[in-house]
């Protein structure tokens, strides 16, 4: 049989099933062996604790949870390959055969999409059989740990702008993988974003994508033609809508001539800083340009974001990339909490499991959150 060794490594849908831990497969082989395998059992998806100063997540990734659970198989080929490792000569027959009809049999529960959660409240509950159950963990894991970190980072850089602010997520170069730059985006516009820079996860979202320019084409039409203020207007010639990024060589300086062109009737949409002081070049830039957007960018996060405000920087809204996308770990852990009918419980130091199938109840007041009960 040909050999994968050299394939590019690009997900397939109908790859789902190898794209997990090898554990998960071995245990579910150990589990059809002793004839458990088809024991009902309830795997709850929390995280342990919050990451350090964060006060809640939002959670994100359902979608692509339940997308993966209802196209999730085992091609021929996919069982062949798993079988001439050799890892599993000791495997039953009837788990090849359970792999070979792989059909998500189980039940989800999972709070909606969007919603604020604490630590140790289930994400989401998988009830199904043992084996299948098992072998989704970690899959699930790496669709709701990375988009709930996007969507709560989304939410405390909204909450640090303020709700007038213009937030574009920027972060398509900086995201974890290609695959992961559309949950990226995704889980950034759900958590409190206006848009996004990425094309392809705009247009599949049903938004437009958003942008401005580089500091490449005001380099190289400076050099080829002549000046700064050639590459404004060749730039505002083809996409007037497009804020202008000055800050290539002298961010006032570009500022002020922008000025007297507004002056003479140029609809200029706004205009980008990328770097320097943002508080003293956004305040100089306001004196040239008082009608203009001004947008920032450069790894802000929401803590630059506040102290900017608090300092009265002249800023209408903020390209955000990096600190986004590559935000504060989310912990989540998968667990089994139920085994036909049995509640069970890890014990561990620091690692203390509530057993048995839990649910939030939530209570509010004022449309404020009060408190949450489990069970």
């Amino acid at each position: 049989m040909e050999s994968w060794f050299g394939h590019p490594l690009a997900v397939n849908p109908e790859e789902y099933g190898l794209l997990t831990d090898l554990y998960q497969l071995t245990m579910s082989a150990c589990y059809t062996g002793e004839a458990i395998h088809t024991k009902t059992a309830s795997f709850e998806l929390f995280t342990r604790k919050l990451p350090a100063g964060y006060g809640y997540l939002i959670a994100m990734g359902l979608e692509q949870a339940l997308e993966y659970l209802e196209s999730i198989c085992f091609r021929p080929e996919h069982i062949l390959h798993l079988q001439q490792t050799g890892i599993f000569s000791h495997a039953t027959d009837s788990f090849w055969r359970l792999l070979e009809n792989f059909l998500f049999e189980g039940d989800v529960w999972a709070v909606p999409e969007g919603t604020a959660i604490f630590a140790n409240e289930p994400m989401l509950r998988v009830e199904a059989p043992l084996w299948q159950a098992q072998l989704v963990e970690t899959y699930l894991l790496n669709t709701l740990n990375y988009q709930t970190l996007i969507g709560t980072k989304a939410a405390r850089l909204r909450q640090a702008a303020g709700p007038d602010a213009k937030l574009y997520e920027f972060g398509t170069r900086r995201a974890f993988s290609p695959q992961g730059s559309l949950w990226a985006a995704r889980a950034a516009i759900a958590g409190g974003l206006d848009a996004t820079s990425n094309v392809l996860a705009a247009l599949k979202l049903g938004h437009k994508p958003v942008g401005t320019m580089a500091h490449a084409l005001v380099m190289a039409i400076s050099a080829l033609e002549g000046s700064e203020d050639e590459s404004f207007a060749a730039f505002h010639r083809y996409f007037p809508g497009a804020p202008l990024l000055i800050d290539t060589y002298d961010t006032v300086a570009a500022a002020e001539r922008l000025g007297e062109q507004v002056k003479a009737g140029m609809a200029l949409q706004g205009v980008r800083i990328d770097s320097g002081n943002l508080v003293a070049d956004s305040k100089a830039v306001r004196s040239h340009l008082p009608n203009t957007p001004i947008f920032a960018s450069g790894d802000l996060d929401e803590y630059a974001i506040e102290q900017l405000r608090r300092e009265n920087a002249c800023i209408d809204g903020y390209g955000l990339g990096t600190k986004l996308v590559t935000g504060a770990p989310v912990n989540g852990v998968y667990k089994l909490v139920d085994i036909d009918s049995i509640p069970v419980m890890k014990e561990s130091s620091g690692k203390l499991t509530y057993p048995g199938r839990k649910q939030i109840f939530r209570r509010y007041q004022d449309n404020q959150i009060v408190s949450d009960r489990l069970a």
